[in-house]
């Protein structure tokens, strides 16, 4: 399956302190195009921030379109990059407005 922009998928996401993983869900950021010529997606980490909110966590408005059980925030700052293989599923989408708000943190954290 090929996944787009704005999707809430099924994902180990790796730990920033070692080699493990936890199933959550992740929003895949990256276009088309990057998988199309590496097999490759850049997703971010989406959390419900039980331990506390960050600065830059963007919430998400309607978790039930995104295919979330409970409200949740996109942690913009959590980036990684996954194959293909390593996704389970499509849980849902955000909403173009919480898209947008995703694109110009990736711009201010990576272009500047």
């Amino acid at each position: 399956m090929i996944y787009k922009r704005r999707d809430v998928v099924a994902i180990p996401y790796p730990f920033v302190e070692g080699l493990e993983a936890k199933r959550r869900p992740g929003l895949i950021v990256s276009t088309e195009a990057l998988h199309a010529r590496h097999g490759i997606y850049f997703v971010v980490m989406i959390t419900t921030a039980k331990a506390g909110l960050r600065p830059d966590d963007l919430p998400i408005g309607n978790p039930k379109k995104a295919g979330l059980p409970e409200g949740c925030v996109i942690r913009v700052a959590r980036l990684a990059t996954l194959g293909s293989g390593q996704i389970s599923h499509r849980l849902g989408e955000i909403t173009m407005a919480e898209r947008n708000g995703v694109i110009a943190q990736l711009r201010q954290f990576l272009v500047g």
